[in-house]
């Protein structure tokens, strides 16, 4: 249903662009055509037990790319797509920077200097093989049973959960994970409690 949306809107942004243009004189046919109505996905995220279940399985695996690139997702709140694709020259002075990615916008996110000299080593020799496949056969490997459509997207959630749940801060967040609305990822802020409990002391009420 989300896929369906976001193709509707695509298409009536067509005929926008059309109309404005003067290439079509007959009105969008999509105007007032409402979306489908469908459930938010649920949030499903690793715990740490979890994490080095998976890791332990990819480490049995032929594939030594998909390992690498699920680090960098854990490490970083990469999509599956923008880590795969990741090349030599976007590793530079302890950042990784992400482009092509779904927001159009490129980014800059810090990583440790194990993980950047691993990447460095690794990705002098050439580009990661695709390795989506061998992450799945891990994922079944290690027994973690996800929701439809969470299954290397797990690892972007893990991020931001474990992210706030340590303390970050969600405005940060947004900037890492390249979220162009913050609503985005208010989705992660019932697992930031010590944040949201400054609405108690710090509301007008509290100081009348």
């Amino acid at each position: 249903a989300n896929t369906v949306n976001h193709e509707q809107a695509y298409l009536s942004a067509v005929y926008g662009s059309l109309i404005k243009v003067g290439e079509w004189k007959h009105g969008n046919p999509l105007t007032g055509l409402p979306k489908i109505k469908h459930d938010e996905a649920e949030l499903t995220w690793l715990n740490q037990d979890q994490i080095r279940r998976l890791l332990g399985a990819l480490a049995d695996m032929k594939n030594k790319d998909a390992e690498m690139i699920t680090r960098l997702c854990l490490a970083t709140g990469a999509r599956w797509s923008e880590a795969e694709k990741l090349k030599f020259t976007h590793v530079l002075q302890g950042r990784v920077h992400f482009t092509g990615t779904k927001s159009g916008k490129s980014r800059f996110v810090p990583v440790s200097a194990e993980l950047e000299s691993s990447l460095r080593k690794r990705l002098k020799e050439g580009p990661f093989n695709s390795s989506y496949n061998t992450f799945s056969t891990a994922l079944s490997a290690s027994g973690l049973n996800l929701p439809k459509g969470q299954r290397t997207h797990v690892l972007r959630h893990s991020f931001a959960a474990h992210f706030t749940m340590n303390g970050g801060h969600l405005l940060t967040l947004q900037k890492i994970l390249g979220h162009s609305e913050i609503k985005m990822t208010m989705r992660y802020a019932h697992l930031a409690p010590d944040q949201l409990i400054e609405a108690v002391s710090l509301n007008p009420l509290s100081r009348a």
